[in-house]
């Protein structure tokens, strides 16, 4: 089976559309509008100015991520639902923060977010930070039937039908280049959904090279539920992207 990528910056490049031309990917912040926070009136230009197939990720609030019973959780599900339903959005992110440990309360807690969130159409991703390990957190992710966002070039992917990934520019690693690229596309294997982030200043360039590995025939080697993990382990090629607005 193909697997479907959906590739975009960590942050909107210039206008939607001309995004939209290069990317087919969009993380957005939901919450009050502001500083970082679009009004809806604005989320529906943007709708209208991409492509159909354009996929949209709405990212929860603090105070949802937060996870902590109350107004503002009530109100950051409130945004977060409303972003979707307008940018007819494919995800919808929380991005916990250290704060959320593995505890049984925040598992628990966790779970009871979760249960607020129609998985039908969009996916429900969880970013967990702070002491979370990758193979609990994946383990956690599967009882509650939502999707466990990963750095492909350093974690596994955890199996499942939908993979989310967020490629980092940490320590020596500045750019990705085709050979890093080609292990992050065995690792996330053969899937419907494959969405993926790269937060590098050459976003660019490694989003047409990683399309490029993608669409090549055997490029993910691995069944659905059963993605090969290859760790990255020879230096990265630079890129530059001289196409960068």
């Amino acid at each position: 089976m193909a697997t479907r990528f959906y590739i975009g910056a960590k942050t909107l490049r210039g206008d939607i559309a001309s995004y939209g031309k290069r990317f087919d990917l969009l993380e957005v912040l939901s919450g009050e509008p502001g500083v970082g926070v679009p009004s809806l009136a604005t989320l529906r230009r943007w709708r209208k100015a991409v492509p159909p197939h354009f996929a949209f990720s709405v990212i929860g609030s603090p105070g949802l991520a937060a996870l902590k019973p109350g107004e503002a959780l009530e109100q950051g599900r409130a945004h977060a639902k409303a972003f979707a339903d307008v940018l007819m959005a494919r995800c919808v992110l929380l991005s916990t923060p250290a704060s959320v440990t593995p505890s049984a309360v925040w598992r628990d807690r966790l779970a009871r977010v979760a249960e607020g969130f129609h998985r039908d159409v969009t996916s429900l991703v969880w970013e967990p930070h702070g002491v979370w390990e990758v193979d609990d957190a994946a383990v956690l992710a599967r009882k509650l039937g939502i999707v466990l966002a990963v750095d492909a070039a350093r974690d596994p992917v955890p199996a499942g039908p939908v993979a989310y990934t967020r490629l980092r520019a940490l320590g020596e690693t500045r750019s990705f280049g085709a050979s890093s690229l080609e292990r992050v596309v065995q690792a996330i294997g053969s899937r419907r959904d494959a969405f993926v982030v790269l937060e590098t200043d050459g976003a660019l360039a490694e989003c047409k090279l990683l399309r490029r590995i993608a669409q090549e025939p055997d490029a993910a080697d691995a069944k659905v539920g059963g993605a090969r993990v290859v760790r990255p382990r020879s230096p990265l090629v630079k890129i530059r992207d001289d196409e960068q607005e």
